[in-house]
């Protein structure tokens, strides 16, 4: 078990009113944010994608039909941010074919909302610049903001001299884990921040969803994870190595909701979660990933988990036995025609006008 002298999400875990908590099952570990991206906001698997590949730098067209292009036909104005270099991860040139109006990186960012935390924009300096933007906004426009924070960051070797550490970790781990020390210290100011989000939009009359969700496991130190899950990753079949692939998500709303845990989720279906919670029209391949999710609610390159929890590997699921292999073979086929072929079907991803 891992212990520290304080408690790391403090009010991410009290939060019990109007939110949905979960554990969202990543493609990507200690890096990669653009694969976790890709996932998230068009619903398609980069395990059916080349292996190894960044869809960001390889795959995205215009349209990219997904969560932007589908609020977009709603009418919300659609806004991306990243407080830092837009040119990360082809961004600049992906934002705006995948329906996003604007995208808000260090180049257009503006002179306020800029406290740094490590020399990266600080989360708490993000939440107040969407609270801005909010603020700007007419009163009946519809918001829709992507905002992919700077502040946790890799790099947690350096030094900062602004930076307070506020997080040891305790008992066998103690002084053994630097680099995890530092992320548990950023990862709290997260959670301090998200809560004053949240506090400030508890208070507004508009009806608001806040989701956040993490997009890999910190690079962190190896032994660390080893420790914490009590095995070496190199060493546990693919079933067992998940674990290194979870991240939390909240799905919170400021208008009345039922609380739920829904427990594992993979990436490629939060999007559609999202617009069913928020009452939005799916497209029809949002209701394919919905009614696919009741039944593998994990399909990974590691594998597939039902929704039972049993585990297959991918051998065994594209056996001519498995009793969802026809459900897989249509979801693949697709993810080829939203991701790979130019003779796009529109109508199965986008909101029939």
């Amino acid at each position: 078990s891992v212990r520290s002298d304080v408690e790391i999400l403090p009010y991410i875990h009290s939060i019990d009113k109007n939110v949905t908590h979960g554990s969202l099952h990543m493609p990507t570990y200690g890096g990669g944010t653009a694969r976790s991206e890709y996932e998230v906001l068009t619903g398609n698997s980069i395990t059916f994608l080349p292996s190894g590949c960044v869809p960001y730098e390889l795959y995205v067209r215009t349209p990219e039909y997904g969560m932007a292009d589908i609020l977009k036909s709603q009418g919300y104005y659609t806004i991306a941010m990243h407080p830092n270099n837009g040119h990360n991860w082809n961004r600049d040139q992906v934002y705006p074919q995948m329906g996003f109006d604007e995208f808000l990186n260090q180049d257009n960012w503006g002179g306020e909302y800029q406290d740094k935390l490590r020399g990266f924009v600080s989360d708490q300096s993000v939440f107040d610049k969407i609270i801005s933007l909010y603020k700007e906004k007419e009163t009946n426009q519809k918001l829709f903001t992507f905002c992919v924070t700077m502040q946790n960051h890799g790099g947690y070797t350096i030094p900062f001299a602004n930076f307070d550490q506020e997080v040891w970790l305790t008992g066998d781990m103690e002084g053994k884990y630097p680099e995890a020390d530092m992320y548990l210290s950023l990862v709290k100011k997260s959670d301090e921040a998200f809560e004053w989000l949240v506090n400030y939009f508890s208070q507004c009359d508009q009806p608001t969803m806040i989701v956040m969700f993490g997009d890999h496991q910190p690079g962190i130190e190896d032994e660390f994870f080893d420790e914490a899950m009590g095995v070496e990753s190199a060493k546990v079949p693919n079933e067992q190595k998940m674990v290194w692939y979870e991240t939390p998500f909240v799905i919170w709303t400021n208008y009345d909701q039922p609380a739920e845990d829904m427990g594992r989720l993979g990436a490629i279906y939060l999007s559609s979660y999202v617009l069913k919670r928020a009452n939005l029209s799916l497209t029809p391949y949002n209701e394919f990933l919905l009614q696919l999710s009741e039944k593998l609610p994990i399909i990974h390159h590691l594998g597939i988990w039902e929704s039972d929890g049993t585990y297959h590997g991918w051998e065994d699921a594209e056996s001519g036995e498995y009793e969802w292999k026809e459900q897989l073979m249509e979801y693949e086929n697709l993810v080829y025609n939203h991701s790979l072929d130019p003779k796009t079907v529109n109508e199965m991803f986008s909101i029939s006008q």
